[in-house]
């Protein structure tokens, strides 16, 4: 008993004295104008798109409640919180708002890679509650971001939407948060909307309409969501001011349209009518409630000191790049350029060992730049998921620094996609010259344009064990490897390292597109063997040395073999279709 005590002595202790270090002015020397930049980019976002704000603040809740306010949730490894199930719904624009909030920061000298993502996060929520006529409030800042993101932390994490009061108040407690906490934080529901899956039980079951509903509600709800409907229809959390941050929330529960079972047993129980009664009618008592939840919300978990890091990319280009170059590589690899490798099913390319590392903000991108050209009537179900994939591609080539180029289009989607292509289409990390050019040439690709190709290894990351056996193993370190840098791959890939851990291709510049890849090969730090047998065999060599000599002769070469690459196997004319859903086929 003693020693469980002392135990929870230890860990308030520590959550108490990470919190304690957060300031609301915590930057007033280093980046004094923080909250004015921000404020200014959030505002821009806002005012382009509506859906910043409950993306936003969604996005603010669910990272606080898996691994604590670190800005976990923007991680990506493949196997990330935002790969849960419960996270694939976050609104891109939540994200974009952060990120471009970050650039804004970081374009200024004085506060260039000095404030975290976590931080922005808090800062960018503040500003959309306050931009939907919601309260302003002060936000204690001095977060730094967390390193690990996981799947799997997710689950029970979060609340669902079928919790009862109990479990509510049980999740919520376990982050140090009060049942008023809890009603108060809810009446965000004010915006935001919610998926029709999330509630149809409500409206359609055996016994009919949920007995706590609003009868005339629910039979509005089947109107904007018919049986089988389109799982991409979307509803808003409040019926009736849902852009606005108001206490109509409370209103809408006191009448029976809570669109949730957990929105509506907050009035239905006894225990928390009271304070939706107080909300309801005073405006003022919910919004004073509701920044006092969100500032004890904001310490959950928090990285302060030492711990963490504060990240100069909050999603990481690096790891955009690994999802949509090598989503491209990889697609044209297997059954030609035709996005197959997006598509969904129990037996699909992208469950394949061989895939199952491609970075979820690659898809993620691609599904939502479909969405946005869609959203245009004049381009609704007119471009191809593959020429999408191709055009990303080079975007985040020319955002990196990289080499801006015509992209020729025309491509259809392919309806197939299954596990089973992959074997043996991909290069591997131990390949040697001749089984690289023989996979090349497959796809009429010359050595050159193999060694161009392999250049964009300057960006992305890999998983230890793709490389472990040539820093550890019986006979020591592989000799073509630099051994100051091999020693460096041992700290951060130690023995039984978390699988997790992503180490990036390119230890000098790997953020740039650029041509160190061939000087690191130069170097001896080439993270494959397959990259570094590109300097070691003698026929090759002479190429790396051009590239490594000339970034303007890689960028050429560069060009032209992503050119010859987007055309192996495409499907035109009337071959395969236009994918409406990049993740399946029509």
């Amino acid at each position: 008993m003693k020693k469980h005590i002392l135990c929870l002595f230890f860990f308030s202790f520590f959550v108490v004295s990470s919190y304690a270090q957060l300031r609301q002015n915590f930057y007033q020397n280093s980046c004094p104008n923080v909250e004015s930049i921000v404020k200014s980019a959030v505002t821009k976002k806002f005012q382009q798109t509506f859906v910043t704000a409950p993306a936003t603040l969604r996005l603010f809740f669910h990272d606080c409640f898996v691994r604590g306010c670190d800005a976990s949730v923007f991680l990506a490894n493949g196997n990330a919180e935002k790969d849960h199930h419960d996270d694939l719904s976050l609104a891109g624009d939540g994200f974009d708002t952060v990120i471009k909030a970050k650039a804004a920061v970081d374009s200024n000298p004085n506060c260039r890679n000095k404030v975290s993502c976590a931080d922005i996060l808090a800062l960018a929520t503040r500003d959309v509650v306050a931009l939907t006529g919601g309260p302003s409030y002060k936000v204690e800042l001095g977060r730094r971001d967390g390193r690990i993101s996981t799947k799997k932390s997710v689950q029970h994490k979060l609340p669902h939407a079928d919790f009862n009061l109990n479990q509510l108040n049980t999740m919520f407690a376990s982050h140090g948060l009060s049942q008023t906490d809890m009603i108060a934080l809810s009446g965000a529901h004010t915006l935001g909307f919610s998926h029709c899956g999330q509630f149809s039980k409500r409206i359609y079951s055996k016994t009919g309409i949920d007995q706590t509903l609003n009868r005339q509600y629910a039979l509005q709800l089947r109107q904007m969501c018919p049986v089988n409907v389109d799982p991409r229809i979307a509803i808003n959390m409040d019926p009736t001011t849902p852009q606005t941050f108001d206490n109509a929330y409370y209103k809408n529960l006191q009448q029976g349209k809570g669109l949730f079972s957990s929105d509506q047993v907050l009035y239905t129980d006894g225990r928390s009518r009271p304070t939706v009664k107080l909300f309801a009618s005073n405006n003022d008592a919910f919004n004073q409630a509701f920044v006092a939840a969100m500032t004890r919300l904001g310490r959950v978990g928090v990285l302060t000191g030492n711990q963490g890091e504060i990240r100069r990319d909050c999603n990481g280009l690096d790891q955009l790049w690994s999802g949509l170059g090598a989503g491209l590589l990889g697609c044209c690899h297997l059954k030609g350029c035709d996005a197959s490798v997006i598509l969904a099913n129990a037996n699909a390319e992208k469950d394949h060992p061989d895939d199952l590392s491609l970075a979820g903000d690659g898809f993620d991108t691609v599904i939502k730049a479909k969405a946005a050209l869609d959203s245009n009537p004049n381009c609704r179900n007119k471009v191809s998921c593959a020429d999408i994939l191709a055009i990303a591609t080079r975007d985040v080539v020319a955002l990196a620094g990289g080499p801006s180029y015509s992209v020729e289009l025309g491509r259809r989607d392919g309806r197939i996609s299954t596990k089973s292509s992959v074997q043996h289409s991909l290069p591997h990390p131990d390949f040697k010259l001749d089984q690289l050019n023989t996979m090349f040439a497959k796809h009429g690709l010359s050595q050159t344009d193999m060694i161009a190709l392999s250049g964009a290894h300057t960006l992305g990351f890999s998983h230890c064990s793709k490389f472990s056996n040539r820093i550890y193993s019986k006979s020591g370190i592989d000799r073509t490897l630099n051994r100051q840098y091999a020693l460096q791959l041992r700290q951060m890939c130690p023995l039984k390292v978390n699988p997790t851990i992503a180490i990036n291709m390119d230890p000098t510049t790997p953020r740039t597109f650029d041509n160190a890849y061939y000087k690191n090969l130069q170097q001896g730090k080439g993270l494959f063997s397959s990259d570094q047998i590109l300097f070691t065999d003698r026929r090759s060599r002479p190429t790396v040395n051009q590239f490594a000599s000339n970034n303007g002769a890689f960028n050429q070469a560069f060009v032209n073999a992503i050119t010859k690459l987007g055309r192996v196997g495409v499907l035109t004319g009337n071959k395969g279709e236009i994918r409406r859903d990049c993740t399946r086929a029509n």
